[in-house]
């Protein structure tokens, strides 16, 4: 077990002052509702969902920044796997969408990462795993 693994077991993300409110309220939605399903809520996460306002929705199911700053942001978050991950995808996805002349196909690749950067990062704070899975 590597070090960064034991740290993580002692980790109280809620006492932590670098850790803002916003990531604080999402790691805690996660930690009581589970992991979501890729791109899709679980029914655990639909209900609670349900009972939350638009704003917090959003703030729960979607990370705006990474959309807009995608690789960067992962990167800024220590997220670096990931971050590598998004450029290959975006390239692989841009000559795709070049080659069928569907050049709106590349706005789905920064849509998945916004998706999927809160669960990461609540991995890698909380849990301590840092991958290279999408």
């Amino acid at each position: 077990m590597s070090n960064m693994e034991n740290d993580k077991k002692n980790y109280d993300y809620m006492a932590d002052p670098k850790l803002s409110d916003k990531w604080k309220f999402r790691f805690k939605f996660i930690e009581d509702h589970g992991y979501p399903a890729v791109l899709v809520p679980t029914p655990a996460w639909r209900d609670a969902l349900k009972k939350m306002s638009i704003k917090e929705r959003l703030t729960v199911s979607l990370n705006f920044i990474t959309y807009f700053f995608s690789f960067i942001y992962l990167a800024i978050l220590g997220l670096w796997k990931k971050s590598i991950i998004c450029v290959l995808a975006i390239f692989v996805v841009a000559i795709i969408s070049d080659l069928l002349n569907m050049r709106s196909l590349i706005y789905i690749v920064p849509f998945y990462f916004a998706c999927r950067t809160n669960v990461w990062y609540y991995d890698l704070k909380v849990k301590g795993k840092h991958d290279w899975s999408l």
